[in-house]
């Protein structure tokens, strides 16, 4: 059981495991990041996951947990007032930054994802919203989720460089599409605009003379006004674009079908075309230097 605790401490935040008999108890945990989210599978006997409000302090990450339930027997959910009992394939989200309880009974089986708010983007509120609700996986996007969460827990062990980027970043892209296909929508006309920016500024990263006056003026509003827009999401456009370009050209230099391309050739792919700007970005961001990224990995 203290192996459990730890191991899920670890892996997300600060948690409580108990189990009503301790003698003879068993979990079997596989864990590993997959991209930039955790993944665990945990089987083994019943148990009592709580977040206690000791437990949260103002220097815990912002995570989200999202688990999928495999056992026959249905899970009690408690958060924030809301009860609920998650039963074999049902999704649960719970929001890390407040108290919860998880019971599971014997012969769990549980595929949980911790993921940083971050990650998510404005759907992170939509996510949120739905904590301790129970959310079946039989059609659609949920359905397709599970799929993937069932056939990942089978291969954690087996995610090494480029391949955990990638499929972290389908990961993300179904627990969006799962939990947004059928959530209410709530959404304004600011955090509209700033969807279709960062469409827009995706879609031309390449270009290395993409900024805040080229993408403001493509929105028809000024360069004050798109700063304005994306203080209200935390991260300033310059940085998040910058982050953007940085994500791609590590995922690539970590990529051994690009092995034949130059740093300078990987780095102007995403609009970088100054080997010194590139080289104390790296640096700042990862610790690392291209050839470093390159040399180290699969480490």
């Amino acid at each position: 059981m203290n192996q459990l605790q730890t191991a899920a401490s670890t892996i997300l935040a600060p948690l409580a495991v108990t189990a009503p008999g301790v003698d003879g108890f068993r979990a079997d945990i596989d864990a590993a990041a997959v991209g930039r989210a955790c993944v665990a599978r945990i089987r083994g006997s019943g148990h009592l996951v709580a977040r206690t409000p000791r437990a949260i302090t103002s220097t815990d990450p912002e995570l989200l947990k999202v688990t999928l339930h495999r056992s026959p027997v249905p899970a009690a959910v408690d958060q924030g007032g809301r009860q609920s009992r998650a039963h074999g394939g049902d999704f649960v989200v719970f929001d890390m930054t407040r108290p919860y309880r998880l019971a599971v009974a014997d012969d769990c089986d549980v595929l949980a994802v911790g993921i940083a708010r971050g990650e998510l983007g404005r759907h992170a509120d939509t996510l949120a919203r739905q904590a301790a609700r129970r959310l079946q996986a039989e059609t659609g996007a949920q359905a397709v989720l599970s799929a993937f969460l069932d056939g990942l827990g089978r291969h954690l062990d087996e995610l090494t460089g480029p391949a955990q980027a990638h499929v972290g970043d389908a990961l993300v892209s179904l627990l969006i599409a799962a939990f947004t296909e059928k959530a209410p929508a709530r959404m304004d006309t600011a955090t509209e605009l700033v969807d279709r920016i960062r469409v827009y500024t995706l879609a031309n990263i390449s270009d290395p003379s993409l900024c805040v006056d080229s993408v403001a003026a493509a929105h028809g509003i000024s360069a004050r006004q798109l700063h304005r827009l994306f203080r209200r999401t935390g991260e300033p456009f310059a940085a998040w674009l910058r982050q953007e370009r940085l994500e791609r050209i590590r995922r690539d230099l970590l990529d051994p079908a690009h092995d034949g391309r130059t740093t300078a050739a990987v780095a102007a792919r995403w609009g970088i075309h100054d080997p010194r700007h590139l080289a104390r970005a790296l640096k700042a961001h990862y610790g690392q230097s291209a050839r470093d990224l390159r040399r180290g990995r699969g480490c």
